[in-house]
This record gives structure tokens, C-alpha cells and sequence, in this order.
């Protein structure tokens, strides 16, 4: 199959216009957006299409829409244009401050460890390079890694796909959360049918809900209807008050100094979760976030034994 060569006719600019159009379905609101006639965006988007050999919009009098090989070429042009941006950016802050700026996100359960490593590089690299950490579900951490936004981050294995490299990092188990008063705090581990009866409270968004349910249902159990949370300090005070258990990965229970809350490891099954260092397969924007991937790779991976 023949390589497709581009002559530098393809720009910032027409790769914005498409995106713009795809967006607003619409010339004339494309158009104003962009502060260019309808014709202009109209020659854009032919020019786009014959450079790129295929027609990205299917016309018609009323309305316009993707076609298959446009909806692939999107989830591209907003790539670069988010990598460009970013670069821009990065570029104008770098004048300024003499030093690289690195984009890394993780799920919230893994925060503490990633917070802790990014500490250690900044200490000795602090001078070269400065991080932009922030927590996010996994689902999200993905498509701002797809859509540039992202360097790289820490988060739960999905599907293996060709666009991303990959490093597994640990495991990490569902744990049971109860009050110390409660039966079960007398138990160094408990199976899941123990939790029959008690109402269960989990976090009802990200991936451990579709985690955790599924052995839920097993064991005919159910996660509590009255009780609902998304932040970990909402399920620790439900369990403190003795109304409900919980169900947690234990990332979160790791550095949890609480002594009116018990934790125990959920067995038959043992749940457990792939935790891994994600970035996308590509030429790094800079050494330095090169650099930044494999020292923060090392030290996630004994992470877990030193903090």
C-alpha cells in the first residue's frame, strides 16, 4: 500500500476548520466561529479532502455529516491541534521560565503514590521541568491522553490497544470498609457472601463500579439504593455511622490512619486491578518528557514499598 505524502499544503488552519465543521454541523456557524466566509471554509475543507485523498463529509441540501473515513480523520486532527496548542503554550511559559512543562493525570485512588514520585522528580529536576498533576476517572484520563492533553498517566488497564504504551505498574485488590463496632471488624478477611443482608455502598461512577458489581452479583448481593457517593471521605463517613459497609480498592485504605474504621481483604474471589502507566506511541514532544516517563515508570514500580 502506498504512502500517502502530503506536499505542506495541509495546515493548523484547515485542520481547525474541519474540526470546527464537525463540530457545528454547519458552514455558517462553523464559519462565524472561525471568523472566515463560508466560501474560505468551504475551499479549507476541499483542500483538506484532496490532500488527503478522501472526502470527509457527506453534503446534502439541508444538512451535512461525517463519513467513516472523516470520523477517523477527527479523532487525528484534534490530536495535533490540542498537541500544537499545548506546544504553543508550553513554549511561551518556557521563555519565561526556562523550563519544560510535563502534563501527567491518574485516577484519584492512585493520586497519593503518583503525587509522591512526581515530588521525588521535582526535587532533583525542578530546575529543568515543571509537572501539571490532576486526578480524573480512567475513562477520562484516556481520552485526554488520545486528545493530547495528556503526556502521560497512571490508571487501570483496558483493552490492549496499538496507540498506547503500556507499562504494568501493581495490582490492586477491593477491600471491605466497616465500622469497628460492626461483626465483621473482627475479621482479618471476609469472602462476599459474609455481606449478605448489609447494605453495601460503593462509588457509583468510574471503573469500579462495573468492577466490583459483577461479584456483587454472584453472591446474589446488591449495592445499597439509599446510600450513593462518588468521593472516598462520603463513603468513609457512611461506614462510619454504621449504616452501611464498603467496598474500595485498597489504594485508598493504604495511608488511612482512622481507628474507628476497620479494613479487610474481600476473598473467594480475591478482585484485584491492573494499575499501569499509559502514554501514547508516538515521538515525545521533548527529552525531558521522555526522561520523566521512564524515572517516574522505576519509581512507581516501588512505590508501594518505600511510601
Amino acid at each position: 500500500m502506498a504512502i500517502l505524502k502530503l506536499d505542506n499544503k495541509v495546515t493548523l488552519r484547515h485542520l481547525q476548520a474541519f474540526v470546527e465543521l464537525a463540530g457545528k454541523n454547519s458552514f455558517s456557524k462553523a464559519a462565524q466561529e472561525l471568523s472566515v466566509t463560508q466560501p474560505a471554509l468551504s475551499a479549507a475543507i476541499k483542500q483538506l479532502e484532496n490532500q488527503l485523498g478522501t472526502k470527509l463529509f457527506d453534503r446534502t441540501t439541508h444538512q451535512i455529516e461525517l463519513t467513516r473515513q472523516g470520523a477517523v480523520v477527527l479523532e487525528y486532527a484534534k490530536h495535533l491541534l490540542n498537541t500544537a496548542n499545548n506546544t504553543f503554550g508550553d513554549i511561551q511559559r518556557a521563555i519565561g521560565s526556562g523550563r519544560h512543562r510535563i502534563r501527567i493525570g491518574t485516577i484519584p485512588s492512585a493520586m497519593t503514590l503518583t503525587a509522591a514520585v512526581v515530588a521525588r522528580y521535582s526535587k532533583t529536576y525542578g530546575d529543568q521541568i515543571e509537572i501539571v498533576l490532576c486526578d480524573m476517572p480512567n475513562d477520562a484520563l484516556l481520552d485526554a491522553l488520545h486528545t493530547g492533553e495528556l503526556d502521560f498517566c497512571v490508571g487501570v488497564k483496558q483493552a490492549q490497544t496499538d496507540a498506547l504504551e503500556t507499562v504494568t505498574l501493581f495490582e490492586d485488590e477491593l477491600v471491605l470498609i466497616v465500622a469497628r463496632g460492626h461483626p465483621l471488624a473482627a475479621s482479618k478477611e471476609v469472602q462476599w457472601r459474609q455481606m449478605a443482608g448489609e447494605e453495601i455502598v460503593m462509588f457509583t461512577t468510574g471503573s469500579i463500579w462495573e468492577f466490583a458489581s459483577a461479584a456483587l452479583r454472584q453472591h446474589e448481593l446488591a449495592p445499597s439504593s439509599l446510600y450513593q457517593v462518588v468521593h472516598s471521605e462520603s463513603l468513609y463517613g457512611i461506614v462510619r455511622s454504621g449504616i452501611a459497609v464498603g467496598i474500595m480498592p485498597s489504594l485508598y485504605t493504604a495511608y488511612l490512619k482512622d481507628s474507628s474504621l476497620h479494613i479487610a481483604p474481600l476473598r473467594s474471589p480475591t478482585l484485584k486491578r491492573k494499575i499501569i502507566l499509559m502514554r501514547r506511541n508516538e515521538v515525545s514532544r521533548s527529552k525531558w518528557t521522555d526522561h520523566c516517563f521512564k524515572e517516574l515508570r522505576n519509581d512507581l514500580k516501588q512505590a508501594n514499598h518505600w511510601f
